[in-house]
């Protein structure tokens, strides 16, 4: 819409428009928000593989200390090499929900993203709608320039838009959920493990 149309309003008709133009700032800044947890989520990914790294790690050294016990087949050996394959592979498979759970939870943030960029969308159409709304209500004539219906379904379509955004948004979160909390379970497996290979072995290493 014309800013020199928009410039005849008079001061009761532009508190309609800058209502509006309030709702897009908030709009704005929670995209700005949303934006922020999407790169915090990218942090975890950069953590879930180190975590890999390190398992692959783990793995390397008790295949070492397996193969060493393989050879002498000293029971203690061998069951130094069973205590270190058993906490390599939980520490793996903790490892790897690790990773699941941080490419969930980027796909969740990635849709945050996407629901608040439809928002705003939403906020962008209704501030032209409001426009034309405050030029009908002043009566003033530059309003019969415009499609009122046109103004009216870009709102709508964008609400439409933003609706399905959002219930993508919400599906990846349970996702996400879901995912963490089967990570955060296997961690706690993990601890219980190592707690109990300590106290069978006497051992504080």
């Amino acid at each position: 819409m014309s800013e020199a149309d928009v410039g005849r309003l008079g001061p009761e008709q532009e508190a309609l428009v800058h209502q509006a133009r309030l709702a897009l700032g908030v709009a704005n800044d929670s995209l700005s928000r949303t934006r922020l947890r999407l790169q915090q989520a990218q942090n975890e990914e950069g953590a879930a593989k180190a975590d890999q790294q390190a398992a692959a790690a783990d793995q390397k050294v008790a295949d070492a200390q397996q193969k060493l016990a393989n050879e002498s087949r000293a029971p203690d050996e061998l069951e130094k090499a069973r205590q270190l394959q058993e906490q390599a592979r939980v520490h793996k498979q903790v490892a790897d929900l690790h990773a699941e759970y941080a490419s969930k939870h980027i796909d969740q943030r990635k849709a945050e993203v996407e629901a608040a960029e439809r928002q705003v969308k939403v906020a962008e159409a209704r501030v032209e709608w409001s426009k034309l709304q405050a030029l009908e209500q002043a009566q003033n004539p530059a309003a019969t320039k415009y499609d009122a219906g046109r103004f009216q379904t870009a709102v709508n379509d964008a609400q439409g838009e933003f609706a399905a955004a959002t219930q993508n948004a919400k599906s990846r979160e349970v996702q996400a959920t879901t995912a963490r909390q089967q990570w955060e379970e296997s961690q706690r497996r993990l601890e219980a493990s190592g707690s109990s290979e300590q106290t069978g072995t006497g051992s504080g290493k």
